[in-house]
């Protein structure tokens, strides 16, 4: 399963409107998300040779209030932190930082996550 489809499974639970990539549809159910593949740079182990891939993912999620925002994002946070420490997602949060938005009247949280693998 790619990063993208783990990313949209995982935040299937908590995020009502769905995670999306680039941009969410209009009049969606909230809370939800949209993500951004930001970088992707190849990088070679000392070991092996063999490449470890590192993406690095922006989460956007949005809803009609502060803490619905904080509470879902944190709540997707917590999964993959979950996957990390059981070993099963090889990554880290890197950030997270509050937002809003005067055009729609929503608040969001953007959450940056590094990954890497095989």
């Amino acid at each position: 399963m790619s990063i993208e489809q783990t990313l949209v499974t995982m935040a299937a639970p908590h995020l009502a409107g769905g995670l999306h990539p680039n941009i969410a549809p209009q009049n969606g159910a909230r809370p939800y998300g949209v993500y951004t593949h930001i970088v992707s740079p190849t990088q070679n182990t000392l070991s092996d040779g063999v490449p470890i891939h590192h993406d690095i993912f922006q989460v956007d999620v949005w809803d009609a209030t502060y803490q619905g925002a904080l509470a879902a994002g944190d709540a997707f946070a917590a999964a993959l932190q979950a996957a990390f420490d059981a070993g099963t997602l090889t990554g880290v949060q890197r950030s997270r930082r509050g937002r809003y938005d005067a055009e729609t009247g929503l608040h969001g949280f953007t959450y940056e996550f590094s990954f890497w693998y095989h």
